[in-house]
């Protein structure tokens, strides 16, 4: 007996769909579950973080009025990845750098938090607009006298530096 082609494409059909579905399934329960999905930047800003320098100012500096910075190293739940230097990697760590002062307003051009001369990261203000903070995952720019600074947009002139430079605790020394 002779089998049309649409007789053949309904039999692949029947027995494909399970298999379809099945890996449909399977993969959603895998993204359902919580060590499978990324972490948002909401959730890392609320993670306790283990502090590496910390400045005030004596007064306040320049015209957004910055008044510190704050800099800790924050252990990630899980891995995830990240863009550094223009390479994908995978960490468990994040790196908070908070700006204080303003308040500050909110802006058109993204807040910019600086060390030395590279960017760390785009700023989130608080809700208070008393705080600005960077999230950043390359522990290259966290070193020993580096200058905080903080921008709106990515131009160097409009920067506002703070010191005293970056201060590094020793390795644990408590917070």
């Amino acid at each position: 007996m002779k089998r049309s082609p649409m007789n053949r494409s309904v039999a692949i059909a029947v027995l494909l769909l399970p298999l379809l579905l099945g890996g449909s399934l399977v993969g959603a329960r895998q993204n359902a579950n919580p060590a499978n999905k990324e972490l948002t930047l909401k959730e890392i800003l609320k993670l306790p973080g283990k502090l590496l320098s910390e400045a005030k100012t004596t007064g306040q500096s320049g015209n957004l009025k910055l008044t510190g910075y704050r800099v800790e190293e924050v252990q990630l739940p899980r891995s995830v990845n990240a863009v550094v230097r223009g390479q994908q990697i995978v960490t468990d760590k994040a790196w908070r750098v908070s700006v204080t002062g303003g308040p500050f307003r909110v802006r058109t051009m993204p807040a910019v938090i600086w060390i030395d001369d590279q960017v760390a990261g785009y700023g989130i203000e608080n809700e208070t607009l008393s705080q600005i903070t960077a999230v950043l995952f390359d522990s290259s720019l966290i070193h020993q006298d580096g200058v905080v600074s903080l921008s709106y947009g990515e131009y160097e002139e409009g920067r506002v530096r703070l010191s005293p430079a970056l201060q590094l605790k020793p390795e644990g020394e408590n917070q």
